[in-house]
């Protein structure tokens, strides 16, 4: 048996697909403890809409907060800041920030490509009043990161670190609003 397979139930062998380039016990890559055949929800109680599944999971994964049952009384964000290509989305990351996300692109194997970033609350608050500029809100960001999202319904979804920006001058022009969805030729390689 290879490590994508694996045996079910029934002890019959089954083929596993993992993200391409990915797959157990490579290179720091553990074979899993425990592997799922469907994906968990993001959360309970979870509505849907606001923000696009992909970028909701990408959000969450690299939210710090996300480890805590509930924000001990923080306010729960769900929100679009803008439409079209300036959309830019919000979710809650404890009391004093949220993270904030766009969808940039997608490759032919099927992941999509989502901006993420961590904003102080504050800031959030006057972006979305119209305060200040929608155009500029990832410029009062820290912790940047493009990550790939395999989403499935039927399988595992992956949130996939590909590049972290150290300053919004590093992230490409084309990631950032309002530029449009790219539709790239083949899968973004993740930083070394």
């Amino acid at each position: 048996m290879t490590d994508n397979e694996r045996t079910s139930d029934e002890g019959e062998s089954t083929s596993r697909n993992f993200a391409p380039g990915f797959s157990p016990g490579a290179m720091g890559i553990g074979t899993p403890l425990y592997d799922p055949t469907e994906s968990t929800p993001l959360e309970e109680n979870e509505s849907e809409g606001t923000v696009p599944p992909a970028l909701l999971w990408a959000m969450k994964d690299r939210r710090h907060f996300h480890l805590l049952p509930e924000h001990r009384g923080a306010k729960s964000i769900r929100a679009c800041l803008g439409s079209g290509d300036d959309a830019v989305y919000a979710i809650d990351d404890g009391h004093t920030h949220c993270m904030i996300g766009r969808r940039v692109g997608s490759s032919p194997d099927g992941c999509i490509y989502c901006l993420v970033a961590r904003i102080p609350l504050e800031e959030y608050l006057r972006f979305g009043s119209g305060e200040l500029v929608l155009d500029e809100i990832f410029s009062a960001a820290h912790d940047l990161s493009l990550c790939g999202v395999f989403e499935d319904e039927q399988e595992v979804s992956n949130v996939l670190p590909v590049q972290h920006f150290a300053h919004i001058g590093n992230v490409p022009r084309e990631y950032l609003p309002p530029s449009p969805f790219i539709k790239f030729s083949e899968g973004l390689s993740t930083d070394p």
